[in-house]
């Protein structure tokens, strides 16, 4: 009898990480606050676009792997755990065009109530009347 087939093996390679309240709200600008945490493979980074979160908590924009130096790779790389840690730490903090995230809930929830129609509060359509000849734009 043939030995089995090896067993596939899986690895992953790319985790995102969601803030606090995430599902709660439903607004496409919302993924601008997740974080993605990637093999780079030299380390893991904790990714925002291009730019990746150094250990001081700034960004830097992440250079290709050929062109990284010692700085870089000290400052920039983690192991898959310590980065997703740290992304999961900072997650509820990050600041994306001024606001949290839980900042922006709260905006977007504030936007929604001002656009609710209130029940006592009714338009009313009213028929336009034909301009007075005297009034603004009329000719005598």
């Amino acid at each position: 009898m043939p030995p089995a087939p090896p067993a596939p093996t899986y690895r992953v390679s790319t985790y995102t990480v969601f803030p606090s309240g995430y599902d709660k709200v439903d607004d496409p600008s919302r993924s601008r606050w997740c974080l993605t945490v990637a093999d780079a493979g030299d380390g893991w980074v904790i990714r925002r676009g291009d730019e990746c979160l150094n250990f001081f908590n700034q960004w830097e924009r992440e250079v290709p792997p050929e062109l990284r130096d010692a700085e870089f790779r000290r400052l920039c790389l983690y192991n898959e755990h310590a980065a997703l840690l740290r992304a999961r730490r900072v997650i509820d903090s990050l600041d994306v065009g001024g606001f949290t995230f839980e900042e922006f809930v709260w905006q977007v929830q504030v936007a929604a109530s001002e656009d609710a129609s209130d029940p006592n509060d009714r338009a009313v359509d009213r028929p336009s009347r034909p301009r007075d000849p005297s009034g603004p734009g009329g000719r005598i």
